[in-house]
């Protein structure tokens, strides 16, 4: 009998991790669709546009626009990857220098999740940007660059508007041709 209740618990063990590694195999390459928002009001709406404005004014390649979108002085950060800035002057001398490079470029945010409580709101979403890098140090001067990733907003109800106090985003790594999922 103490054989049988051993080998019992190895049978199960064993079924476990098959079960397991079936299911992070099934797991693998699966595309995942976002499901369907409920349309956006009230201060999720008004968050929600404060970051389209901020998308457009990057893709106007407009530093000023952006600028009022923001939290004054210190009290704003932005974390890129692990690069981070901390106010508006050290942001925009990040910035200004690159997007002097560009044209043309193209930042959009889709699968926008705004959580808004009180007069504190974050949210979530999927960036992406197309630009065309204006550079000698390039071949012909000119590079195409695509890129997307994930990004968190966290905003602060300021005399009654919503600024962006912290911005956080991460580049996707590029896929390998062929690779499935994550």
């Amino acid at each position: 009998m103490p054989h049988t209740h051993h080998r019992q618990r190895i049978s199960v063990a064993l079924a476990c991790a098959l079960l397991v590694t079936g299911l992070v195999r099934a797991h693998e390459g699966e595309q995942h669709a976002a499901p369907a928002a409920a349309p956006l009001s009230g201060d999720a709406l008004a968050v929600s546009t404060v970051l389209e404005q901020y998308a457009a004014a990057l893709s106007a390649n407009d530093l000023s626009r952006v600028k009022p979108l923001l939290v004054d002085g210190d009290a704003f950060s932005y974390f890129e990857g692990s690069y981070v800035n901390v106010g508006w002057q050290s942001y925009h001398d990040h910035l200004a220098p690159e997007m002097a490079m560009f044209e043309q470029p193209t930042y959009r945010i889709t699968d926008l999740r705004p959580f808004v409580s009180g007069d504190l709101a974050y949210a979530t979403y999927s960036w992406a940007m197309d630009v065309t890098v204006v550079s000698p140090k390039f071949e012909n001067g000119r590079h195409a660059v695509a890129m997307n990733g994930k990004g968190t907003a966290v905003l602060s109800r300021v005399a009654g508007q919503w600024r962006i106090r912290h911005v956080h985003t991460a580049q996707a790594p590029a896929r390998k041709p062929g690779s499935g999922g994550h």
